[in-house]
């Protein structure tokens, strides 16, 4: 099953971000296809996979950050603040799992995939716009 397919349309032009972001809609793929093959009630089988994902997701939302920093990006505080909700809301679904309390496996795959494509197609692109337009012009 693949529900959440990288495409060229989530490419912002920015090598490692592009390729954080591949490996973050891999590893959202992993939980829904666990939760998928496993069912509903045996949800805390996908535990570990959504772990992995809450634990990536901090290291690439860090690399982020550290790249806002040093860039003086100007909407910096604010996409911080997202990016806290974000894994605010991703660790209170990774514990529901863990107990196996997870009852709304559709609202945890929703979350994932608006997650996913709203905030790289909005915010990370107009993250990646602000670094390209701070790059020196090699053209001349």
């Amino acid at each position: 099953m693949t529900s959440f397919e990288w495409t060229g349309a989530h490419e912002l032009g920015h090598a490692d971000i592009d390729a954080q972001h591949q490996r973050m809609f891999l590893l959202a793929e992993a939980v829904v296809d666990s939760l998928v093959e496993k069912g509903i009630n045996k949800a805390k089988v996908g535990a570990g996979q959504l772990q992995a994902l809450v634990d990536f997701t901090e290291e690439h939302f860090a690399f982020e950050e550290g790249l806002m920093r040093s860039t003086g990006y100007p909407n910096a505080e604010w996409h911080a603040k997202f990016h806290g909700s974000l894994l605010a809301e991703l660790r209170t679904y990774s514990g529901k799992v863990q107990r196996g309390e997870l009852t709304n496996a559709v609202g945890l795959v929703n979350f994932l995939w608006h997650w996913l494509d709203h905030h790289i197609n909005s915010s990370d692109r107009a993250l990646v716009v602000w670094l390209r337009s701070d790059e020196p012009d090699v053209g001349g």
